[in-house]
């Protein structure tokens, strides 16, 4: 498993969950607030905290998806993707909350 190529959909999948890191701890920096309650809860105890948890409540599913394509590649590249879209429309919807003035 670890001796294969990325597929192009984890690496979305990874790239979109950065950028969203990034972008929270900046928005936070400046005064707003994390919508979910559970990194919010994190953020009380730092940054670090706060990336450590959305980061093995990114790599957990990783592994799973990852592990699940051994056996299933059609299945587990259809799941990433699934990810993909989820995370990007949740991106997006917030995006559109905090433009609109109505974010945390």
């Amino acid at each position: 498993m670890l001796n294969r190529r990325a597929q192009l959909s984890t690496t979305v999948l990874c790239t979109i969950a950065t950028f969203d890191l990034l972008t929270t701890i900046m928005l936070v920096m400046v005064g707003m607030r994390e919508g979910n309650p559970l990194f919010a809860w994190l953020l009380n105890y730092g940054f670090v905290a706060f990336a450590v948890g959305k980061l093995v409540l990114l790599i957990g599913p990783i592994l799973i998806l990852e592990w699940v394509r051994t056996t299933k590649p059609k299945t587990a590249e259809q799941g990433t993707w699934v990810a993909v879209g989820f995370y990007a429309l949740l991106y997006g919807w917030q995006i559109i909350t905090l433009r609109a003035g109505t974010g945390h």
